[in-house]
C-alpha cells in the first residue's frame, strides 16, 4: 500500500485518486481469504490446479466487496483487475491496454514490485535493483513510461 501511495503521489494524482488508490491497495488481495492456507503458504512451486485456484482471488475479492456501497467502482476495478496486463495475458478478465484504468496500472506495478522485494515462504526477498529490472523486462505487459516513473519510488522507499 505504501509503495502504491508513494507512486500515486509522485505521479501527481489528485487527492481523491490517491484515496481510491489507497483503498484499492488495502483491499486488492482480500480474495485470498478464500484460498486455503496450504496453497497460500506452500513453500514450493504451485502446481497447475493451485495456480488456477490462486487466480480466482481477484474475482473473489470483487465478489466480497461489490455489494458494499462504501466501496467505489474504481476500488472494485483495482481489486478485480490488479493482475491484468496490457497485452491481455493477465487475469481474471484478460483485459487489454485500453480497458485497464490508470489506477489499476499503478496498482499492478506497485503490487509486482512489492511481491518481489518482500520475504515470501517460497523465496527470499529480492534486492530492489533486481526487482526493478524485472519490471523493466516485462515488455508489453506494463506501461513503460509508468515503469520508468516508478524508478524513484522503487529505490527510495
Amino acid at each position: 500500500t505504501g509503495l502504491a501511495i508513494d507512486f500515486g503521489l509522485s505521479l501527481g494524482f489528485p487527492k481523491k485518486d490517491v484515496e481510491r488508490l489507497y483503498s484499492a491497495a488495502m483491499f486488492h488481495d482480500i480474495g485470498k481469504a478464500t484460498i486455503p492456507l496450504a496453497v497460500l503458504d506452500k513453500p514450493g512451486r504451485l502446481d497447475d490446479g493451485e495456480r488456477t485456484l490462486i487466480e480466482t482471488h481477484p474475482g473473489a475479492g470483487y465478489d466480497i466487496l461489490r455489494d458494499n456501497s462504501a466501496i467505489s467502482p474504481e476500488v472494485l476495478d483495482g481489486v478485480r483487475h490488479h493482475h491484468e496486463y496490457l497485452d491481455g495475458s493477465g487475469y481474471p478478465d484478460k483485459l487489454c491496454a485500453e480497458s485497464i484504468s490508470d489506477l489499476v496500472r499503478v496498482l499492478t506495478i506497485s503490487d509486482i514490485f512489492a511481491a518481489l522485494i518482500e520475504d515470501r515462504r517460497y523465496r527470499p526477498p529480492m534486492p530492489r535493483p533486481e526487482a526493478y529490472n524485472i519490471l523493466c523486462g516485462m515488455n508489453g505487459k506494463l506501461e513503460k513510461p509508468l515503469v520508468a516513473a516508478f524508478k524513484d519510488v522503487a529505490f527510495k522507499r
